[in-house]
């Protein structure tokens, strides 16, 4: 497991799409990680749903990387952690924070709720 005890704690969090792409921010706006190989993410934001939500577990978390970048996402203790590196084969990552799990999920959930939202099926068109 990794040394989880130092990792700073970000509560004033959001998710934003900035240039087509999916960045993690704080509540200054300043970019914490992101995903710098998801291109056009407005379009496939169109069809996203929770299960596509880049979440995971200690034992089993989410990881992507490319060229020169690697993020791994996992639940823990309450905890969403965000480990974020420049180099996809290193196990060392310069960009380490936790948001408290229910921040993480609102935030993908505003998210998908701007570009895709559900609309009821009784609405007057």
């Amino acid at each position: 497991m990794p040394d989880l005890d130092n990792v700073r704690t970000v509560d004033d969090f959001s998710i934003e799409l900035r240039d087509r792409k999916i960045e993690l921010v704080d509540g200054d706006g300043q970019r914490l990680a992101w995903f710098p190989a998801w291109e056009n993410a407005d379009r496939d934001l169109k069809h996203f749903i929770a299960a596509d939500v880049p979440f995971g577990s200690i034992d089993g978390p989410y990881e992507d990387f490319d060229e020169a970048w690697h993020i791994v996402i996992f639940e823990h203790g309450g905890f969403v952690y965000v480990f974020e590196g420049d180099d996809p084969n290193s196990d060392s990552f310069t960009r380490r924070f936790r948001v408290p799990r229910d921040t993480y999920l609102g935030a993908w959930a505003a998210l998908m709720d701007e570009h895709n939202p559900i609309v009821p099926l009784d609405r007057d068109v």
